[in-house]
């Protein structure tokens, strides 16, 4: 029989996206301690084969649009099936699940927040902070990813601060590299990038919460200031998601189709970083995404709007550059500080960087995980909370 505990996953979709990406990495780094399970509510992308271990169950329940009821009864049947030691859920999509884990039996359920949607991109929903008001009795824990989450959640919609922790994202910036990258990313983008191109980097889904269109607006600003380096300024995107083709119009009509490329999903990542010079996000609302971590271990400056958990990461002045969400033209004007300046890109990509490497390492919060769960499974009995400040269709590997 296998001792170790076992955590099942429980997210909307397993798709691209920083938050899913860090459930990869998370059990990925702690299958020496853990066995895992990922259940899906409404499937499974490309991601699902970054799972290292083969045997790692992935189900989904084939959630249909809406309230899907006998969605509730395939998870509680799951969770019979599993006897899982703990339960984690993700962001608002299955926030509702924790009584569903608790008439399964768990008693012991996360639930974490890594961000919100367009939708609600303040945290203002009087609905959603009420629910999370009601379950908090069934969670033991709720893991936010930013400062900003922290507060939101125990000052506007109540939670204890008891219940509350807060580890910061982290990724293994050694694979970021730009030296390392860059020896093999020549040839990824040919023609979009021609010899002397100042290239602007954007890595994040096609989701109206990123704003994308404001970024291409923004870049259409920069465009027409000026200046030799802004006429030999490019932006790629790389990500998929339901704006496509809406971005896709807009692009046509301003007329930018040599200068802004829709790379759609890709698994070179790094690479591509490898080849920019400056890294920009536009979101309306975020958690902390890994993107901008990435961005800052390839050395790249980041010009990125001042939302959520933002700040945190970028240093304003040192590693980059925060203007107001919404605001292309803010957006243009310190793209183009950047675009100008060779040295100013140096410097705040060096700074980034090392940021990185100090705070917002894998290792820093795959610990701070283990410590969290080793509280709750009961496995370190005087552990003190972590807080990093900084029908059912089974998917399998063949």
């Amino acid at each position: 029989m296998n001792d170790k505990p076992l955590i099942v996953h429980v997210l909307y979709r397993l798709d691209t996206g920083g938050m899913e990406r860090v459930v990869i990495s998370l059990i990925n780094a702690t299958r020496d301690r853990y066995r895992h399970a990922v259940i899906s509510l409404t499937g499974f992308g490309a991601l699902r084969g970054e799972i290292e271990d083969s045997v790692v169950a992935c189900l989904s329940l084939e959630k249909k649009p809406g309230k899907d009821w006998p969605c509730y009864l395939r998870l509680w049947r799951a969770l019979r099936m599993l006897k899982p030691d703990l339960v984690q859920t993700y962001n608002v999509g299955t926030l509702d699940l924790a009584l569903v884990a608790r008439l399964a039996g768990v008693h012991n359920v996360i639930h974490a927040e890594h961000g919100r949607d367009a939708t609600d991109p303040g945290g203002d929903s009087l609905k959603y902070q009420w629910l999370r008001r009601w379950l908090a009795p069934l969670i033991r824990r709720y893991v936010v990813v930013s400062q900003d989450l922290q507060v939101w959640l125990t000052n506007r919609v109540g939670i204890p601060s008891s219940k509350v922790t807060y580890i910061a994202n982290g990724i293994d910036e050694t694979k970021f590299s730009r030296r390392r990258a860059r020896f093999d990313s020549r040839q990824r983008l040919g023609d979009m990038a021609p010899s002397g191109t100042v290239l602007i980097g954007n890595v994040a889904r096609l989701d109206k919460v990123k704003d994308h269109a404001g970024l291409i607006f923004a870049f259409k600003l920069l465009r027409e200031q000026a200046g030799d380096d802004n006429a030999r300024a490019r932006l790629i995107i790389a990500g998929d998601g339901p704006e496509r083709e809406e971005l896709e119009r807009q692009i046509v009509q301003l007329g930018l189709t040599d200068t802004v490329h829709l790379l759609g999903n890709r698994d070179d990542v790094a690479y591509l970083l490898a080849e920019c010079d400056v890294f920009a996000l536009s979101s309306i609302a975020e958690g902390m995404p890994l993107t901008l971590l990435e961005a800052m271990a390839a050395g790249l400056p980041v010009v990125a709007t001042d939302v959520g958990g933002v700040a945190s990461v970028v240093d304003a002045g040192v590693t980059g550059t925060l203007v107001p969400a919404g605001n292309p033209r803010a957006l243009a004007r310190a793209l183009n500080a950047y675009v100008a300046d060779e040295d100013l890109r140096r410097q705040h990509g060096d700074a980034g960087c090392a940021r990185v490497a100090t705070q917002f390492s894998l290792g820093t919060m795959v610990s701070a995980y283990r410590a969290l769960y080793d509280e709750l499974l009961g496995r370190w009995p005087n552990a003190v909370q972590p807080r990093v400040v900084a029908g059912l269709t089974e998917h399998k590997e063949n």
